[in-house]
């Protein structure tokens, strides 16, 4: 679970929200929605830690977000998906995936198994380990760092316009992933303006007005 108690953000005079106290759920997806500017990807980071609050908590499984336990939660708890995919664009597949296993102690041929196990799931069974990744398309990127995320084996996926660059074909296999390729305990976050994906989520988290409302996505419809 992650819980939200006061929670303000501000940049210099702007406020972005403020007061925020709400809880997510274990094992489900939200969607936070809003107009640009609104503070989506602000949100998402002050929950995930990247980002201080300017004032109030946010805990994850009870741990408090703060650079004291920032290191465990980042190798052990949580998983990222970017936007512009964070990868090493010089490095091979291979050498990108391991961060995902960097709190595993595998033989490579273990640690291969599981890397080849990963791009099938996200539909890159035909990619070489060895192939760099300044050769593949941006679609196969982003699903190349969504594999690393799944070698990680998060409890809380944080996701920040996932589909935003991709295709359409790329951005179904993506958010299908998202949503269903974890654990059923795992809480996914997604910051995003696309409305196939909020549809596709258990709640929605809207901002506005400094202020957010979580609705079922049926209801939000």
């Amino acid at each position: 679970m992650i819980k939200v108690e006061h929670l303000t953000k501000k940049f210099k005079e702007k406020t972005i929200f403020e007061n925020i106290n709400c809880n997510l759920e274990t094992g489900k997806s939200y969607a936070i929605v809003g107009n640009s500017g609104a503070g989506k990807t602000t949100f998402l980071n002050v929950l995930s830690g990247l980002e201080e609050p300017t004032a109030g908590k946010v805990f994850i499984d009870d741990l408090l977000v703060n650079a004291k336990n920032q290191r465990k939660l980042y190798r052990e708890d949580c998983g990222f998906v970017f936007q512009n995919f964070a990868l090493i664009d010089t490095e091979t597949v291979r050498q990108n995936l391991r961060l995902g296993l960097a709190n595993q102690k595998l033989a490579k041929t273990e640690a291969d198994a599981k890397m080849k196990a990963a791009l099938s799931q996200v539909g890159l069974a035909s990619i070489p380990l060895k192939q760099k990744i300044y050769t593949l398309s941006g679609g196969e990127q982003q699903r190349v760092a969504l594999a690393r995320v799944i070698l990680k084996e998060p409890k809380e996926i944080f996701a920040d316009e996932p589909t935003g660059s991709l295709d359409a074909d790329n951005g179904k296999i993506v958010l299908k992933t998202l949503l269903t390729g974890f654990d059923s305990t795992a809480t996914v976050v997604i910051a995003t303006h696309d409305p196939a994906v909020w549809q596709q989520c258990d709640y929605v988290i809207k901002i506005a007005n400094k202020k957010i409302t979580i609705t079922n996505k049926e209801v939000y419809k």
